[in-house]
């Protein structure tokens, strides 16, 4: 079975402290708790919901089932296709940026600059003078209305990064997975049997993102799921190699 996830750095297991380097995340969680799941994982950390949404356009092909996750809806994604003077000026912001300076990804015939929270001046001003929150939440919402419409024949869910009560006019179906109506991965971290583990990090602890998949994912999503004793030695591993990590935690 073929299932593609898409999500920002709450999916992204390439951006992990460098003190705790098994910090995987929800889609290489389930791709162990699962046997013969050929697995796409197009999360991207910083990533916003126009790159999700154009990830998912252009490699849904072939693929059996697809979990995305919705990220805040304030984020610039931003197409690399300026005017030759503009195009100059992305490139030195772009290699100026402390954290971003690497994180141009192509999709399709495109080139993006994941930007998401950059603190540089041009992208600061992108979001304080020209597209405030209100629009960046109703852009958020055509985005989820229309990979709904793609996905209309392909099993499919959706997740949440944090709490989006704006999508309140948006969600028309049964296919969202959450612990409470419109609440993220963000804020079960505080409801999971793990809950006093978490390391108040950006994205919860791989034991919580397994708790997350264990009783809001696994019991509704059809895939070839393990049998009980492998997950919950999948959930032994990951307990190891936390406790294996913390000892490593800088202080």
């Amino acid at each position: 079975m073929n299932l593609l996830t898409i999500a920002d750095g709450f999916g992204d297991s390439v951006a992990v402290p460098p003190w705790y380097p098994q910090y995987i995340k929800w889609p290489e969680i389930i791709r162990l708790m699962t046997r013969g799941l050929i697995l796409t994982n197009l999360s991207r950390y910083g990533a916003g919901n126009e790159y999700i949404v154009q990830c998912l356009t252009h490699n849904l092909q072939n693929q059996d089932s697809v979990l995305i996750q919705s990220a805040i809806p304030n984020r610039l994604d931003l197409t690399l296709s300026h005017a030759a003077e503009h195009t100059e000026f992305w490139q030195k912001q772009i290699a100026s940026d402390p954290v971003y300076n690497n994180n141009v990804v192509r999709v399709g015939p495109d080139q993006i600059w994941i930007s998401s929270a950059s603190t540089l001046d041009p992208v600061r001003e992108y979001h304080e003078k020209f597209i405030g929150l209100r629009q960046h939440q109703s852009r958020s919402q055509i985005y989820i209305d229309y990979a709904t419409l793609l996905l209309q024949n392909i099993p499919y869910g959706f997740l949440l990064t944090t709490n989006s009560q704006y999508l309140n006019g948006t969600v028309k179906d049964d296919n969202w997975y959450w612990h409470e109506k419109f609440c993220g991965m963000c804020e079960f971290r505080s409801h999971s049997k793990y809950a006093e583990l978490d390391l108040k990090l950006v994205q919860p602890i791989p034991l919580i993102q397994f708790d997350f998949i264990r009783q809001f994912i696994q019991p509704r999503f059809d895939l070839p799921w393990r049998s009980e004793r492998d997950i919950q030695a999948v959930e032994s591993m990951l307990y190891r190699n936390y406790k294996e990590s913390v000892t490593n935690k800088p202080r």
